[in-house]
């Protein structure tokens, strides 16, 4: 399992090899000189003079967008009538007792006689807060204990708390800077977490709390500031597995669970080489590059303490997949090996044999749509679960039987007064440069008309896949004739390794020159006459949009940047920001003449000149530490410098939150954002 913890974006550490990797060299950076705007950076968020000047921006920002009031109520309006019967989540089999997490309700079911109880009340932790994000949550193997992570503030510094399931009283606060890892030795005396290193927020050591003597030890800690820490719990519940990896390297030990004893190094580590490890049947079962291409070895599982590298085991190949094929996820089933193997954007479900034999492949993405494995527990499960959803055709959760393998869906969300076949969804393929960038569409077609409007979402970065996920949101864009369309532009990785290679670093100039081509495509697309094109992007997607915007803003009617990455050089010149160092294989290193140079040519906040930019939203959060609040407050002042437009230029800084969106505020600032956009096109503030 890979730890995915980078500067720009956050993503979950949800299964094997299906997460991000994270970039860096441990190289020293540039110091900048201080920017005339200086002042408005204020590592401690507590300068008078920063939030007096942030918070007239969000009442001049309110008073603005006064005049958009009814069009939001309308599109929450809408959104709430069209509340959706949402499929319950698979349960998380854990032997006796199951759980899943619904609407706060941590719910309990008994194995064997399906009798459902409440097991937690998580719904009013959030009450006192005026920032929440429940990170993650695992109960005890002897169904005692809950461990959950709580966000507060926004800056990924997650409390960790454990809860007495019995009397619902909290046991122990074991951290207030933790990440959300979480592992149970099996006899439920330990828990194990990953500790966040002060200033920086690295995830940099793993710690041991035992609950008989109520006390901590650290029992792994990276001292390379370029490396990242995770721990996860294998397979067979008595191993764990402690992780460090940079941007293409990991290393991994075997630690007993109970007694936290470890069985050494898997493998040294090694410049380039990744490998994630897993254990069943009393054998040891990787996925690594070791010899190119991932593929999937054996091993035998180390049981005396501290192998050197001379003693280990031998990895003897399984399985590999066919050329242009990859693996994206694996796990270990009690009789199979069950794989999602991805050519393309296209995803197959493969079923090994422990022998390495297929016995089953088939394809699972539908057309023009997206579907991945998901909510599994192998340890006890004879089933595999698959999400798939298409941008209008609500998610499904289907099954398949490992026994019978057979594929049938098991459950489905339902929207009322929704007709997937009244709207369309389809892939078109935009060539330039001597690529084909693929955009992937929804709209309906009987509200088209030769100016309706284009949404243009992209992100291009990390090797992201945007996948074209249901958002229901976006049928009431479609009901407005609105074109939504996703741009997968290299950098990303919605057409594999390759794809996102060329995109990256030094290239990473050819992501704008794809969502620059795709927005021109759009204006004609359908028959369409100049077709406005509205930009949204988020993150290291505002990085994309502000780029664009500097190049061609004549392209655009209108954009929302999302917390946008904006001011790369300074932040990438700056190592004592948050996890600088982890950045540098992404965006470059400053300290290279020749990487500077390509850096120097599109990082938008220094690449602002005497132009028509398009009205913009921009927005940032006071706490953010994955983009600081001054990146965005920067752009938008100088944007406002330099346009030959009035804009408006607006800035919406979260006093409260960070980089993600509280759930509990999302959708009004979606409709915001919608409306903020819609209204900048006279034919799309039309009711449906």
């Amino acid at each position: 399992m890979k730890s995915c913890l980078v500067g720009i974006m956050l993503c979950g550490m949800a299964s094997l090899l299906s997460a991000l990797p994270v970039f860096a060299l441990d190289v020293a950076a540039v110091s900048e000189p201080a920017p005339a705007d200086g002042w408005l950076r204020d590592d401690s968020r507590q300068s008078a003079q920063v939030l007096a000047f942030l918070k007239d921006e969000n009442q001049q920002t309110e008073q603005a967008l006064q005049q958009q009031a009814l069009l939001e109520q309308s599109l929450l309006g809408e959104w709430q009538a069209r509340q959706a019967s949402v499929a319950d989540r698979p349960w998380h089999l854990a032997g006796t007792y199951n759980y899943r997490l619904s609407k706060g309700m941590l719910l309990q079911q008994h194995a064997k006689s399906g009798e459902v109880t409440t097991a937690a009340d998580l719904s009013k932790r959030s009450l006192d807060s005026d920032y929440y994000h429940l990170g993650s949550w695992l109960v005890s193997p002897d169904h005692r204990l809950l461990a959950i992570t709580e966000d507060h503030r926004g800056d990924r510094n997650y409390t960790l708390t454990v809860l007495d399931l019995r009397t619902g009283q909290i046991k122990a606060t074991l951290a207030e800077a933790a990440s959300t890892d979480l592992a149970w030795s099996q006899d439920s005396q330990s828990l194990y977490f990953v500790e966040n290193e002060s200033g920086t927020f690295r995830p940099f050591a793993v710690r041991r709390w035992s609950q008989t003597t109520a006390t901590q030890s650290t029992i792994f800690r990276e001292d390379n500031p370029a490396w990242l820490v995770s721990v996860y719990a294998a397979t067979v519940d008595h191993y764990l597995i402690i992780q460090s990896n940079n941007h293409n390297s990991s290393e991994q030990w075997l630690i007993q669970s109970n007694s936290g004893q470890s069985l050494g190094v898997i493998r040294p580590r090694e410049s380039g080489v990744e490998y994630y490890a897993d254990v069943r049947h009393g054998r040891l079962f990787l996925s690594s590059n070791l010899n190119g291409d991932f593929s999937l070895y054996q091993s035998a599982v180390p049981e005396t303490t501290h192998l050197g590298a001379s003693q280990q085991a031998a990895w003897l190949p399984l399985w590999q997949p066919e050329n242009n094929q990859h693996i994206k996820n694996w796990l270990l089933f009690p009789e199979h090996i069950v794989l999602e193997v991805s050519e393309q954007h296209l995803s197959r479900l493969v079923v090994l044999s422990y022998q390495g034999g297929i016995q089953k492949e088939t394809l699972i993405t539908p057309a023009g749509g997206v579907a991945w494995l998901s909510g599994n527990t192998n340890r006890y499960g004879q089933s595999v679960m698959i999400r798939s959803m298409s941008m209008t055709q609500p998610p499904q959760w289907q099954a398949f039987n490992l026994k019978q393998q057979t594929l049938r869906v098991v459950a489905e969300d339902r929207y009322p007064d929704f007709d997937p076949a009244a709207y369309q969804t389809e892939q078109i393929q935009v060539r330039h440069q001597g690529v084909s960038v693929p955009v992937t569409l929804a709209y309906r077609a009987d509200r088209l008309t030769q100016s309706s409007p284009v949404m243009l979402y992209g992100y291009g970065a990390y090797g992201t896949p945007v996948r074209p996920y249901f958002m229901p949101q976006i049928i009431s864009l479609l009901d407005r004739g609105v074109i939504y369309a996703i741009a997968h532009v290299r950098g990303g990785g919605y057409l594999g390794p390759d794809w996102y290679t060329q995109g990256k670093g030094v290239n990473k100039p050819r992501a704008f020159d794809d969502f620059l081509a795709v927005a021109e495509v759009m204006k004609a697309f359908h028959q369409g006459q100049n077709r406005p094109i509205l930009a949204l992007g988020g993150s290291a997607g505002g990085t994309l949009v502000a780029g664009a915007l500097n190049r061609q803003p004549e392209l655009f009617s209108g954009a929302v940047l999302q917390v946008p990455f904006v001011d790369v050089i300074a932040t990438m010149s700056d190592p004592s920001l948050p996890l600088t160092r982890q950045e540098y294989a992404e965006w470059g290193d400053p300290g290279d003449p020749a990487q500077r140079a390509v850096m120097a040519s599109y990082s938008p906040n220094d690449n602002i000149s005497a132009q028509a930019y398009p009205p913009m939203l921009v927005t940032a959060g006071l706490y953010d530490t994955q983009v600081p609040y001054w990146e965005p407050a920067r752009w938008v002042m100088r944007v406002r410098e330099n346009s030959l437009n009035p804009g408006p230029y607006l800035l919406q800084t979260n006093l409260s939150g960070g980089h993600r969106q509280d759930a509990r505020q999302a959708q009004q600032q979606q409709a915001r954002e919608y409306a903020f956009l819609l209204s900048l096109v006279p034919s799309g503030t039309q009711s449906p």
